[in-house]
């Protein structure tokens, strides 16, 4: 059985991902690897067939996507290009984990395909939302990787085929300590910025990670590399992590029972949407660095009750699945058996 398994490289959770499911694959079948993107801060780590440049999206220092410079930056035409040469027919199944090209490449040529991402779980109307619905944002993420299958993850679930988080090996194999810093991974900030801001809590001690080509320290913070050994070794012996609102890393923090503090991208829907479900669990966001970020950092700072959540581990199960229901012909989203909440 050959199989593409293809992914959006400008999201650290896709990679994460990626790195742990691909693998998987691997061990039951032939797997060509597609990625779209390079703007993760992790090392991929897994043999790729095709880089491609997809769609991508730009941040400014202030942490807020701009919508200008996304326009300028994407290749519309070269995206035309790379679906139409995409050669998806010769794969017995394509796996894609909100992936723009290979998803309207096997739509043109009508290759079944199943998503396997975050962004799926908001294919259901009963995942929550933020209060201020954007349709243009429910529109890219309905139509921007469609497949004829589908399954999510997300940190409940909200409706039959949505899964529990994918937790990576690295993380549920690490020995935990908390050696009292926090580990704080804002990627769409400037560095200066977050160093600034956390030298104001002088009695805490942070680990910054940021693209920077050497690792510096001022004051109660350290600025480090952005590396997938650095970050966890951070992340296994802090008290606490404080990061973007993703789904990969917040969902880690919740399993490994780690305090967890989360900022949504200014304008980015999906994050707006991550931040209301995770308020629901009983988690704090902030929007910004600002007066009022300084008061919810202090007050979750000072606090002493993280969430915990034992998410289960079932990626094995779920890729002996997925390749089980190609092979019979059966539904590429067919879980019925697969029991994980």
């Amino acid at each position: 059985m050959k199989i593409l398994y293809a992914f959006q490289g400008t999201g650290n959770g896709h990679v994460a991902r990626a790195r742990d499911l691909v693998p998987r694959f691997k061990r039951y079948a032939e797997v060509d690897v597609l990625v779209a993107g390079t703007q993760s801060d992790l090392d991929l780590g897994i043999n790729i067939t095709y880089r491609l440049f997809g769609l991508n999206m730009v941040y400014n220092k202030k942490g807020a996507v701009s919508y200008g410079q996304s326009l300028l930056r994407n290749k519309p035409f070269r995206f035309i290009w790379d679906v139409i040469k995409l050669p998806v027919k010769k794969y017995d199944a394509v796996i894609i984990d909100f992936e723009a090209v290979t998803s309207y490449a096997c739509f043109i040529r009508g290759v079944k395909s199943l998503q396997l991402s975050h962004q799926a779980a908001y294919w259901s109307k009963h995942t929550p939302r933020p209060s201020n619905r954007i349709w243009h944002w429910e529109f890219v993420i309905a139509h921007m990787s469609p497949s004829k299958y589908a399954l999510g993850f997300h940190f409940d679930q909200y409706d039959d085929f949505i899964l529990p988080p994918i937790i990576r090996e690295e993380i549920r194999n690490a020995i935990l300590e908390d050696h009292g810093h926090y580990t704080v991974y804002l990627p769409s900030y400037h560095p200066v910025e977050i160093m600034s801001f956390v030298n104001q809590f002088k009695d805490f001690q942070f680990h910054i990670f940021a693209r920077v080509d050497q690792p510096y320290n001022v004051g109660n913070a350290i600025v480090k590399s952005i590396s997938v050994a650095e970050y966890l070794e951070s992340f296994r012996t802090s008290a606490g992590l404080i990061c973007g609102a993703g789904f990969e890393a917040p969902s880690e923090a919740l399993y490994c029972g780690k305090k967890l503090l989360i900022s949504p991208i200014k304008d980015q829907y999906e994050q707006a949407a991550n931040a209301r479900c995770a308020k629901l669990l009983g988690i704090e966001v902030f929007d910004s660095l600002d007066a009022r970020g300084k008061r919810i950092w202090a007050k979750f700072l000072s606090s002493a009750h993280p969430i915990k959540i034992a998410y289960p581990d079932y990626a094995e199960d779920l890729v002996k699945h997925i390749l089980q229901n190609v092979h019979a012909g059966n539904e590429y989203d067919d879980i019925s058996s697969l029991e994980v909440w």
